[in-house]
């Protein structure tokens, strides 16, 4: 069986796409989702769903590329729930551009920093400041949400006259070199990391971009948004306690091929 009961769960982006279900996720499996984001209005959402299950968790609009205001939350977090089992480092900037700014050859400076700060320095931030209470408790369990285009470069055919931007593959790789990083840096503490490479989940994209990325995908089709929940459990979950610099494709196959 796998259980999650009671552990605090804090997520990064924890009210966008992804972000959004899998705090509903944790909630709905008795655990206690701790989620940070930037929107007022994604959480305001968000909050609406939470607030059905009568359960604890905790949700505060913060810049997560903010030292000081991520240090501040994850002191009333610590304060107020005694510890942080694990963190899911999920935000990230999926920034759409037009046609020309998404060309390597006119991607602009500020555009790659931006994406960086975003998806790289936050999740380093939000890491570095909990892992002391991680220390603390001489255990934790970090997941890092990378890409199926965190193991291969983006297929620019599937775009058509836009194109993957440069920094999209940057971050994912980047989120696959810092989950192996922390996976063998506090063994001695009984912290443990992996990697998730999920492959793009349909959500009303257009048909024409469906068929041409299904073809790609030895399952036929995109992911679900759901086809990812029991893969997340279970590294959430003590079931998973052996598990540590694991990278995990689940992407249809895609990554096979």
């Amino acid at each position: 069986m796998i259980f999650i009961d009671s552990k605090v769960i804090l997520i990064s982006g924890g009210a966008g796409f992804l972000g959004s279900h899998f705090s509903k996720l944790i909630i709905k499996n008795n655990g206690i989702p701790v989620i940070l984001d930037n929107s007022k209005y994604r959480i305001a959402k968000l909050e609406k769903t939470l607030q059905k299950f009568n359960s604890p968790y905790f949700v505060e609009k913060v810049d997560l590329t903010d030292e000081k205001k991520i240090k501040k939350v994850v002191s009333q977090v610590v304060k107020k729930f005694k510890k942080i089992d694990c963190i899911i480092n999920n935000v990230a900037s999926n920034q759409m551009y037009n046609v020309n700014d998404s060309k390597f050859e006119r991607f602009k400076l500020a555009n790659w920093n931006k994406d960086l700060e975003i998806g790289l320095t936050a999740n380093f931030l939000v890491t570095k400041l909990v892992i002391p209470s991680m220390i603390k408790n001489k255990s934790g369990n970090i997941i890092n949400i990378s890409s199926d285009l965190g193991l291969i470069a983006p297929n620019q055919i599937l775009y058509g006259k836009n194109r993957k931007p440069v920094t999209y593959s940057v971050v994912k790789h980047g989120i696959i070199g810092f989950s192996r990083y922390l996976s063998t840096y506090y063994n001695k503490y009984k912290i443990r990391s992996n990697a998730i490479c999920p492959g793009g989940v349909e959500d009303g994209q257009n048909k024409k971009f469906i068929k041409k990325i299904s073809k790609l995908i030895p399952n036929g089709r995109m992911a679900k948004i759901n086809d990812y929940d029991g893969l997340l459990l279970y590294l959430l979950s003590d079931s998973s306690s052996y598990m540590n610099g694991a990278v995990i494709s689940i992407d249809g196959g895609r990554t096979a091929w």
